[in-house]
């Protein structure tokens, strides 16, 4: 399926503000990496924040770096109305 405002999506990667966690083929089917770990990772690698509603729960202990994230640099948001 097509991704609406696709090119905000490939501006905003071009410019480092957006990372998409890695997919490939094998078989003729789509294998992704186990993202919420990926994102993590990437947290703690580049001292990023989280921009997700996930609560990271089956992760927070896995590491005391990934319980800092979450603890510290998780922003969860909602959407009212159009704002």
């Amino acid at each position: 399926p097509s991704v609406y405002n696709q090119q905000v999506l490939t501006d905003l990667e071009k410019a480092s503000i957006v990372v998409f966690t890695p997919s490939r083929r094998i078989g003729g089917k789509r294998v992704v990496c186990y993202d919420d770990r990926y994102i993590l990772k990437l947290a703690v690698e580049t001292d990023g924040i989280v921009v997700s509603n996930d609560n990271y729960r089956d992760l927070m202990n896995e590491s005391d770096k990934f319980k800092m994230v979450v603890e510290e640099r998780l922003l969860m948001y909602s959407f009212v109305n159009d704002r």
